[in-house]
């Protein structure tokens, strides 16, 4: 199993609720209220879409995985190609599948998700725009969760998880010097941004978009956990230090989320978000998240 446990990326399977989760908070924020039936369904298909794209991910990097890390499932042969097309496709089709049973904009949400990963990962993602297409794969999977308002959401709660993706597309860029290091100007732009994106839950309160005054207190958490691997990766910028930052900021998005959630009143939801942090750093330990 361990192959295609590393296929799927297992330590950030973790984080792929925490999007889910944060949507439905803010589709609380609307005054409805989401059974445990109908939230399993949503966190399932958001992490059959999760998994379904790191592994494409993969398939789509084999060239390059061959170069920089042969050691990787698909390159190493210990995952075939054609074995893992066939857990893309079937963890996408699962994913809609399960929609369905929600509704239609859920099934919306799901089908948008599932493209944005193809556009990053079979499209754009070594031009400029391909770490916004990182974050417009997580504001999807946001947007799964909001799906239980259907297709008239209040605007201002479909533009809240723009929070994930100003954030992951900070994070991805700061990704792309994971192998060989970098510079302190080329993590300067990268940096600054992750910053603000943990910032940003707390403008959304301010603003009284989300009703939870002193959740805007609660931004110190992840600014907390970013900052010890962000200030040892600018004192030696190597690829090391730099991977480091990477995988705190894969659970730094989990923590964004979880703040969202707090401001929309989803204390529960909040809660089950930091929670699962906890089975995926120990996951962490035994396999790469990034």
């Amino acid at each position: 199993m361990r192959p295609w446990l590393e296929l799927i990326r297992l330590p950030a399977v973790f984080t792929a609720p925490a999007d889910v989760l944060a949507g439905v908070a803010l589709a609380g924020v609307a005054g409805v209220v989401v059974d445990p039936a109908t939230i399993g369904l949503l966190v399932l298909a958001s992490a059959a879409v999760y998994c379904a794209g790191m592994a494409a991910n993969d398939l789509f990097d084999a060239e390059v995985d061959a170069r920089e890390r042969p050691g990787r499932p698909i390159p190493s042969g210990r995952v075939s190609k054609g074995g893992a097309w066939s857990l893309v496709l079937g963890l996408q089709a699962l994913a809609l599948a399960l929609a369905m049973l929600v509704g239609s904009a859920t099934l919306a949400a799901v089908g948008f998700t599932v493209l944005a990963t193809y556009l990053y990962n079979a499209g754009i993602k070594d031009g400029l725009m391909g770490p916004a297409a990182m974050g417009l794969c997580r504001y999807g999977n946001a947007l799964v969760g909001l799906s239980v308002l259907g297709f008239d959401a209040p605007g201002m709660l479909v533009v809240v998880p723009a929070t994930t993706l100003f954030y992951v597309t900070a994070l991805t860029f700061t990704s792309r010097f994971e192998v060989d290091g970098a510079t302190r100007g080329q993590l300067a732009a990268p940096f600054a941004g992750l910053l603000i994106g943990a910032l940003l839950p707390a403008a959304w309160v301010l603003h009284g978009t989300l009703p939870v005054t002193w959740a805007a207190a609660a931004v110190v958490v992840p600014l907390v956990w970013l900052l010890p691997p962000m200030r040892r990766a600018w004192k030696a910028p190597g690829a090391g230090p730099v991977r480091g930052v990477v995988m705190a900021g894969i659970f730094g998005i989990a923590l964004v989320n979880a703040v969202i959630a707090l401001g929309a009143g989803g204390y529960w939801q909040a809660g089950v978000i930091v929670g699962l942090l906890v089975p995926g750093r120990l996951v962490g330990r035994w396999f790469y998240a990034t």
